[in-house]
């Protein structure tokens, strides 16, 4: 396999998710309304006291409600940096896919597992925060986008390291 493929096929996967990513971040910046309402109901635990049983056990952990505006800040400040190194991987491999050197590919790759590795840990913080928080009573098809992205996260993550260029020499 060649070394523009290889590039190629790495270079649309992260900036496929270089882009959505962004786009959540403006999301998240021009539309704080609807996300803030999402992490009230999460951080207050409110549609789960409104359960006479369900979740009752875990209402001890429910924070204030103020705190949404926070941790929405918070939160986006993690994904802008998720998705300037997902830019930044996506772009290392263009550079490969030009260059075509298997040290330029090596450099690209190593910044993918980066730009990954932190893409997993935020939806993977998302599903422990809402756990703790038992969104998964009530806001379930949140829940499953964030398991979503972590599958799509780690897939994505397996195929950036696998190493084609040795395999295709020892044929």
């Amino acid at each position: 396999m060649s070394i523009r493929l290889i590039a190629f096929s790495r270079l649309l996967i992260l900036g496929g998710l270089a882009m959505w990513l962004s786009i959540a971040v403006i999301n998240n910046v021009t539309d704080s309304g609807t996300n803030r309402l999402l992490l009230s109901h999460t951080l207050s635990m409110d549609l789960v006291m409104a359960e006479e049983l369900l979740g009752a056990g875990l209402l001890w952990r429910a924070w204030s409600a103020q705190w949404a505006p926070a941790v929405l800040y918070a939160v986006a400040a993690v994904q802008l940096t998720c998705a300037i190194l997902l830019w930044w991987a996506a772009l290392s491999y263009a550079r490969a896919f030009w260059v075509q050197k298997d040290c330029v590919l090596l450099r690209a790759r190593n910044r993918a597992v980066l730009a990954l590795s932190l893409f997993v840990f935020l939806w993977l913080f998302f599903i422990c925060g809402g756990l703790w928080f038992g969104y998964w009573l009530k806001q379930g098809p949140v829940q499953m986008v964030h398991f979503s992205l972590i599958v799509i996260g780690l897939c994505a993550l397996n195929y950036v390291q696998t190493q084609p260029l040795e395999q295709s020499r020892a044929l």
